[in-house]
C-alpha cells in the first residue's frame, strides 16, 4: 500500500481542492474559446462537402462519388458543430463553478451538484455516451480508409490489406462494447450513491446507500470496492496519455440477504473506513489528480452490474490526528478471516508455521506480462531488419527483455518464510535462493503495499508484504498477491507469529 502523508504546508491546497480557483477559471475560459475557433474551420469544411455531395446528387456522375464527400461532411461537421457546442456549454458550466467556488472556497465538495446534494450520479450514462461517440468517429474514419485503401491493397497482394483491416476490426469492437454499455444503462436505470453525510471524511466511516434496478435478483451478492486512485496525464497532443494508478483499495462482500427494497428497485447498503492518514480528493492541476472511486458489481443474467461512483473524500475538522488515528487503530485492531481458498501454502514446520508462496500463483498477470513481453520483443528483432534508427530496436527489445524477466519471476519464482523462534527467509526460483536468518527482534513492522496492477482505475492491484527491519531495512516477504483479503490475513498472521504490534493498515503505504 502507500503513504498518505499530511503535510501542513500544503493546507491550502487540500481546502481549495489542489487548485487556485481564480487561475484555473481564467484558463479554463481560454480553452473554450480556442475550442470554439478550432471547430469552426471543422464546420466549415463539413458544410462545403455537404455542398458537393448534393451537386453530385444531381449530376449523371453521382452514385459512388457521392459517398466520399457525404463521409467527410458527416465527420468533419460532426466535429465542427461538436466542438462548438462543447464550448458553448462548457463555458456556461465553467461560469457556474466560478461562482461556487466563490461562494464555498474551502468546501471543494459544494463545488459539484451531485455531491452537495449527497446523490452522486453513477459514471454509467457518461461511459455509454463517451463510448458511442468514439465508436461512431473511430467506424467513420476506419471504415472510409478501408473501403478506398482496401482494393488497391488487394491488387498489390500486400501484408497492407490485412493492415486496412485492423482498423473496422477494432471498430466492430468497441460497437460490441457500446451495446453492452447501452443495455447495462438502460437495464439498471440511473443509479445513484446516497450518502449518508458530506463529504466522505478522511479517517471517519463512509456511508450511504446505492439504488438501482435488478431486473434478475443478484443471486451471490454485490461486490464493492473503494479506491483511491492517483490520476496523471503527461505530453500533449497525440502523444498525451493518462496514467490511473491505484493508492489504496478496500472491498466489501454484500450478501444477497442484505439487499432490500429502494426508490430505484434496490437499496444496496455502503460502509467502508477511510484511514487516518489517507490522501483526500485533491486536484493539484488539469493533469494531476486524486480520486476516490466507489465500485459496486454484480453477475446476473446477461450483462453484469457494474456501476462506477466519484464520491468527495476530504479531511475536515472531523478528521482526527495522527495520534488519535492511531490510539483508535491501535484499540480497534480489524479482525481478519481466513479466506477459503489460499494461493499461499501455510502449514506446520520443524521450525515453526511456513508460508510458502508457491510459482505460478497469478497465471492471468503471468499471460499477460509473457504476450507483451514477446510483442515488444518481437517489434524490435523486426526493426533490426529496416532502415530505422538503432535506438528503436534497442528500446522496444530492452523493455522486452525487462517483461520477459518479469515474466520469468511470475512464472518461477518462490519464497518461503518460516517464523518459529526466528525468521528464515529464502526467495529465488523454483524453491531456490539464498536463506537469511532474521532475529524476531530484529523486525519492526510488517506490511502490504501495491506493487503493480493491471488495468486503470478499475483494474486488479497486486500486493507485496514488506518487512521493515529496526535498522531501516526492507526485505520483501511475498510478491504478487492478487485478493486483498488473503493479503492481510497473512501479514496479520504473520505479525502474530513474529510478535509484531499491530499498526495502521495505512502506514505501510508509500
Amino acid at each position: 500500500m502507500l503513504v498518505f502523508p499530511a503535510l501542513t504546508g500544503r493546507a491550502s491546497l487540500l481546502q481549495n481542492g489542489g487548485v487556485n480557483p481564480a487561475s484555473n477559471n481564467r484558463a479554463g475560459v481560454l480553452g473554450f474559446v480556442l475550442i470554439f475557433l478550432f471547430g469552426i474551420p471543422f464546420a466549415g469544411f463539413g458544410l462545403y462537402a455537404f455542398s458537393m455531395a448534393i451537386k453530385q446528387i444531381g449530376t449523371s456522375a453521382g452514385g459512388q462519388s457521392v459517398w466520399l464527400p457525404l463521409i467527410f461532411g458527416v465527420v468533419f461537421s460532426g466535429v465542427g458543430f461538436g466542438l462548438i457546442v462543447l464550448a458553448v456549454t462548457g463555458s456556461k458550466w465553467a461560469a457556474r463553478q466560478q461562482y461556487l467556488q466563490g461562494e464555498h472556497p474551502s468546501e471543494p465538495w459544494l463545488w459539484r451538484e451531485d455531491w452537495a446534494c449527497g446523490r452522486v450520479k453513477s459514471r454509467t450514462e457518461s461511459n455509454m455516451l463517451m463510448s458511442w461517440i468514439f465508436t461512431i468517429f473511430w467506424n467513420l474514419i476506419s471504415w472510409t480508409v478501408a473501403i478506398f485503401a482496401l482494393p488497391s491493397a488487394i491488387q498489390q497482394k500486400g501484408a497492407g490489406a490485412y493492415f486496412a483491416l485492423l482498423f473496422p476490426a477494432i471498430g466492430i469492437f468497441l460497437l460490441i462494447y457500446s451495446i453492452r454499455q447501452t443495455i447495462r444503462f438502460f437495464e439498471f436505470g440511473k443509479t445513484c450513491f446516497e450518502m449518508s453525510s458530506v463529504p466522505g471524511v478522511v479517517g471517519r466511516d463512509l456511508k450511504g446507500f446505492i439504488q438501482a434496478r435488478f431486473p434478475h435478483s443478484p443471486d451471490h451478492g454485490v461486490r464493492l470496492r473503494l479506491s483511491c486512485v492517483h490520476r496523471v496525464t503527461t505530453g500533449t497532443g497525440d502523444n498525451a496519455s493518462t496514467t490511473e494508478n491505484i493508492n489504496w483499495r478496500d472491498e466489501a462482500a454484500i450478501d444477497a440477504g442484505q439487499l432490500c427494497p429502494g426508490p430505484a428497485g434496490t437499496t444496496i447498503p455502503v460502509a467502508f473506513h477511510i484511514p487516518f492518514d489517507a490522501q483526500p480528493t485533491e486536484k493539484l492541476s488539469s493533469r494531476n489528480e486524486f480520486l476516490w472511486l466507489l465500485e459496486a458489481m454484480a453477475a446476473v443474467p446477461g450483462v453484469d452490474y457494474h456501476d462506477t461512483f466519484e464520491v468527495p473524500i476530504f479531511r475536515t475538522a472531523q478528521s482526527p490526528t495522527q495520534a488519535e488515528g492511531e490510539t483508535e487503530f491501535a484499540s480497534h485492531p480489524t479482525a481478519i478471516s481466513q479466506p477459503q481458498q489460499l494461493t499461499v501454502q501455510v502449514r506446520p514446520a520443524l521450525e515453526g508455521t511456513e508460508f510458502y508462496f508457491p510459482p505460478a500463483r497469478n497465471k492471468s498477470f503471468g499471460v499477460s506480462t509473457t504476450l507483451f513481453a514477446i510483442i515488444f520483443g518481437g517489434i524490435g528483432y523486426l526493426i533490426t531488419h529496416t532502415h530505422a534508427p538503432v535506438i528503436f530496436p534497442i528500446a522496444f527489445g530492452g523493455f522486452g527483455v525487462l517483461l520477459a524477466f518479469i515474466s520469468v519471476k511470475i512464472w518461477l519464482g518462490t519464497t518461503r518464510v518460516v517464523i518459529g523462534g526466528y525468521m528464515t527467509l529464502q526467495s529465488g526460483l523454483l524453491g531456490g535462493g539464498k536463506t537469511r536468518r532474521i532475529e524476531l527482534a530484529d523486525i519492526g513492522n510488517i506490511t502490504d503495499r501495491i506493487t503493480a496492477q493491471q488495468g486503470g482505475a478499475s483494474g486488479t492491484p497486486y500486493y507485496d508484504i514488506e518487512m521493515t527491519l529496526r535498522d531501516g531495512r526492507k526485505l520483501t516477504l511475498g510478491h504478487t498477491l492478487r485478493d486483498k483479503q488473503e493479503t492481510e490475513w497473512l501479514v496479520s498472521e504473520m505479525r502474530r507469529l513474529a510478535n509484531v504490534k499491530e499498526m495502521s493498515a495505512a502506514a505501510g503505504m508509500k
